[in-house]
């Protein structure tokens, strides 16, 4: 009875994170970029399918955190359906867009959806770099994540489909070095499977 109203407990937390993660802080931000508006437009659960594998994600991940034993089939799966993701979100947000800004502090206004989209790509990135955890060493990793990085800003600089922003590349280095930092946790606490 103990193992049911601990799951459950999980996976109502699991819920409310990942509803006010979603409705208040990544619908919000989607609705400013007219190409992700009309993608979740096209589909009318988008919302509800987003906090569904959020909830699902975040409950799998406490139940294995708690048990210490991690299956490599949910690893697989979650990294399949991110990187979706982060491909969607990184790629699809602008028609054509094209610019530049050297300024690593730009998000630093009084300016709520720009704080929540620092914040976001502050999140983004965090599994890209507990992926990295899994193997590499503090040097490699910071190479793999800096080479990473500033190929993606690239890419949407040089295709017009987004900014080089230096800002970008210093929040989703913090987020890939977050998502390090805790992979070294979860391996000392972890076996997989």
């Amino acid at each position: 009875m103990k193992k049911i109203l601990g799951a459950g407990g999980a996976l109502l937390l699991s819920a409310a994170a990942a509803y006010l993660l979603i409705s208040g802080v990544v619908v919000p931000l989607l609705e400013n970029y007219p190409r992700l508006e009309n993608m979740m437009a096209r589909f009318q659960y988008s919302e509800e399918t987003l906090i569904i594998f959020v909830t699902l994600a975040v409950w799998l991940f406490l139940l294995q955190w708690h048990y210490r034993t991690f299956s490599m089939i949910y690893i697989y799966l979650f990294y399949t359906v991110y990187l979706f993701f982060l491909f969607v979100m990184l790629f699809t947000k602008a028609q054509t867009y094209h610019s530049f800004s050297l300024n690593p502090f730009d998000f630093l206004r009084p300016n709520i959806l720009i704080l929540k989209e620092a914040f976001l790509n502050v999140v983004y990135f965090v599994p890209l770099g507990a992926l990295y955890g899994l193997r590499a060493r503090p040097l490699e990793f910071i190479t793999i994540a800096l080479l990473t990085i500033f190929g993606i800003e690239t890419i949407q600089y040089v295709f017009f489909i987004g900014t080089f922003d230096m800002s970008d590349v210093l929040l989703n280095f913090i987020g890939c070095t977050c998502g390090y930092l805790f992979c070294g946790l979860f391996k000392q606490r972890m076996k997989l499977k």
